[in-house]
């Protein structure tokens, strides 16, 4: 497992020179590795009941995981695979639910971590069971190695025990899928309450040994050969709906600027051409604002049809530009799809697109296939460069900072925003922040933290980088989106280098305003927490919230931890002034102010 971190670092060439040699090693090294992505899912006890389901059981991992499936850090996502089958898959990742790693730092000992248990079968009076799925390993993220492995095992009800099924060791990253297919064990045929699961065997220290699935099925009467695909299906989906931003302030929209006359997309006709081909109407879409009214829609669309099967067909999405203009904050919602044929898995035939306008600006997809970071070096820094459509006033910045096998215990870093130079590297210091700042995961269901700027507001021009200094140590990892290629920056206190890399840094800076999970004058994302009193001088109390709980500060510190099973006091007699926000571990939010 030696080579986990020798993913592609780069740093700058030297002559081979005994005193080169000693400056390249003092010098910064911008790297990527990987973290992960896409909507955590719940993890659930693992109790027979006594509603058993009838197979066949099929998920193609479109938008989400199937309902039935227990999780335990298998996440649905796209633009995950190389060359996708459709428009998500199943990614095994080595990231626990809660965002971290299983054995943080622990690269070797590979263990048994991510895991999909299915619901449980009623199989009376059936045989011939198999469980079939199409595999890629590695895909966009980590490679496998031939210590990893994925391996199946099936539930006996008879015996309350897990048999082993099936296996398959890593180390074939082809960027290929291959379709897998194994036999429900004979004893099991017939029984009811049988149940399967499918687990990663990797490194347990991080976001690493990545295996991906597609098309899942187990059903009944089957054979090992009944794996051949019969789907069309889009499989690529747009992040964003205006031109270059996934998100921007209400305030600054141009329809002149944002708007397109088409987007990205591709899809793709799974399994052999039927006779005549499948008459696909493509580009059907409704495009409709946060009130539920249509801004744009179309329903009739010529009939394309070929025989261009098995391949990923680029396909330039029309629409009809909607002119709009905005008075206040808004949430687009896009639903595109194709319809014509009733075959396969029909989800597939749908994509879906949220368009935020509210506070801050976004140029990545919100889903992260590898992270970022800088080694070497003193003081090593990372920048994003941004063009803004108005010069305007910054509050702070969200972060993805995610884990890629690094201990950041005491690491710091300052906030930084830089002028961009004749050289287009990041220039003048417009602003260094004072306080230090503590790397801290994202809060559940979303992938940015908050960092609030320690001072009231920095008038930015509309060209800038904006960034962090960590302190010397193990890289501070941000999500690094591949779906987007934007202008970074990396270095240290020696200079700036442009980076190498592909991908966009997701550095999302906010406007104006405090986001309203912070903004004491709003009501949070999620339901409200009873706190009082709010302010508080002396203690804080509060509701049992049936689990642990913790209060962070706005630069990402935690301020401390609770045993909120049942009600609790605390004292915050101590605490400088200020806003504070709890978080429970179901990931409700509430803020608090401090006041003496």
């Amino acid at each position: 497992m030696n080579s986990k971190f020798s993913l592609a670092p780069l740093a700058l060439a030297v002559s081979l020179t005994l005193a080169s040699f000693l400056a390249r090693a003092q010098q910064p090294a911008e790297a990527w590795f990987m973290p992960r992505s896409g909507a955590a899912q719940p993890v659930a006890l693992l109790q027979k009941t006594s509603d058993t389901l009838l197979p066949p059981f099929v998920d193609g991992f479109s938008h989400r995981l199937n309902a039935g499936w227990t999780s335990s850090g298998v996440v649905a996502a796209s633009n995950w695979s190389v060359d996708p089958l459709s428009i998500g898959a199943a990614v095994f990742d080595g990231i626990a639910v809660d965002g971290q790693a299983y054995r943080p730092g622990v690269l070797g000992n590979d263990s048994l971590t991510d895991a999909l248990v299915s619901p449980y079968f009623n199989l009376t009076g059936q045989t011939s069971g198999v469980l079939s799925f199409y595999l890629q390993q590695g895909g966009l993220g980590d490679p496998t190695e031939t210590t990893d492995s994925l391996v199946v095992h099936f539930w006996n009800p008879s015996t309350s025990a897990w048999e082993h099924g099936w296996g398959l060791r890593g180390g074939s990253n082809t960027g290929r899928w291959h379709a897998q297919a194994m036999a429900l064990p004979a004893h099991l045929n017939g029984q009811n309450g049988v149940r399967f699961r499918i687990a990663r065997y990797g490194s347990p220290g991080g976001a690493f040994d990545h295996f991906l699935l597609d098309y899942l099925e187990f059903g009944m009467a089957r054979t090992l050969s009944d794996t051949a695909l019969f789907d069309p299906a889009w499989s690529r989906v747009p992040a964003q709906l205006f031109n270059g931003y996934s998100e921007l302030p209400w305030w600054h929209y141009s329809g002149f600027v944002l708007e397109q006359d088409s987007l990205n997309t591709a899809y793709r006709r799974n399994g052999a051409a039927p006779v005549g081909g499948w008459q696909l109407n493509l580009g059907k879409y409704t495009w409709k604002d946060s009130q539920g009214s249509t801004v744009a829609s179309r329903s009739s669309v010529p009939v394309v049809t070929n025989l261009n099967h098995n391949a990923s067909t680029p396909y330039p999405f029309a629409l009809t530009k909607p002119g709009l203009t905005l008075s206040g904050p808004e949430t687009y919602s896009f639903t595109g799809w194709f319809d014509g044929e009733n075959v396969g898995e029909l989800s597939n035939d749908s994509l879906y697109i949220v368009q935020p306008l509210q506070e801050r600006y976004g140029l990545d997809d919100g889903s992260a296939e590898r992270a970022y970071g800088v080694s070497q070096g003193n003081a090593p820094q990372l920048a994003q460069k941004f063009h803004f459509l108005q010069a305007d006033t910054l509050r702070g910045v969200d972060l993805s900072l995610l884990p890629a096998g690094f201990d950041w215990t005491g690491m710091t870093f300052q906030l930084g925003v830089w002028a961009v130079d004749t050289a287009g590297l990041p220039g003048e210091v417009l602003y260094l922040s004072d306080s230090a700042y503590s790397p801290a995961l994202p809060y559940a269901g979303d992938p940015f933290r908050h960092y609030v700027l320690d001072t009231s507001g920095l008038y930015v021009p509309k060209d800038v980088y904006i960034g962090f200094i960590q302190t010397t140590g193990p890289a501070i990892t941000l999500g690094l989106d591949l779906s987007v290629n934007t202008v970074k920056a990396y270095g240290d206190y020696a200079g700036w280098y442009p980076s190498l890399l592909p991908g966009t840094l997701m550095v999302r800076p906010f406007f104006r305003g405090l986001p309203a999970d912070l903004s004491s004058a709003h009501e949070p994302r999620t339901a409200g927490i009873l706190l009082y009193p709010n302010p508080a001088s002396t203690s804080l109390q509060g509701p049992a919230l049936g689990g642990p709980a913790m209060i962070f500060n706005l630069y990402g510190q935690k301020m401390a931890t609770l045993d909120a099973r049942t009600a609790w006091y605390l004292d915050v007699s101590s605490w400088p002034s200020g806003l504070y926000v709890l978080q429970s571990d179901q990931g409700e939010r509430q803020t608090f102010n401090v006041q003496h």
